[in-house]
């Protein structure tokens, strides 16, 4: 049974995302250049041939890049309301937040959750603001934690 920390929250890596930024950075800056050489030398075409093989390449990027940013707003969203519920765990069981850890990465109804020893079930409203903690017992008390 996976468990996630709140150190798994609030440690997220975007590193792909910043990457695919400078890329698509890169591409804009060859297609600027490229421009700029094809209207100097109109008579050549390896210029011309040149821009349109970046300006599609810019446009499958700019495709795969909005795709993204939206599954990475979507992401830190979840990351933000789990990071919350977290801390209000931890502050109605009076304990340090490094020792709540949950089954799950983003808010679900019956999730588990792991105070020091104690395992409960989580009730939530339709709304999502408000929860019911009830005492729980795991079938495999073996844990693996993400951090």
């Amino acid at each position: 049974m996976f468990f996630y920390r709140y150190s798994y929250f609030i440690n997220q890596n975007d590193f792909e995302f910043y990457f695919k930024i400078l890329l698509s950075l890169l591409v804009g800056s060859l297609i600027l250049i490229f421009f700029v050489q094809y209207l100097r030398h109109r008579s050549d075409s390896k210029y011309r041939d040149l821009l349109i093989i970046f300006v599609l390449v810019g446009v499958l990027l700019g495709g795969i890049q909005y795709t993204r940013v939206e599954q990475l707003n979507t992401a830190h969203s979840q990351q933000a309301q789990m990071t919350q519920f977290m801390k209000s765990i931890a502050q109605a069981q009076k304990v340090p937040v490094k020792s709540v850890s949950v089954n799950a990465t983003s808010l679900q109804q019956n999730m588990v959750v792991k105070v020091h020893q104690h395992y409960y079930q989580v009730v939530f409203d339709n709304n999502f603001t408000s929860y019911q903690l009830k005492k729980a017992q795991v079938i495999n008390p073996k844990i693996t934690y993400q951090q």
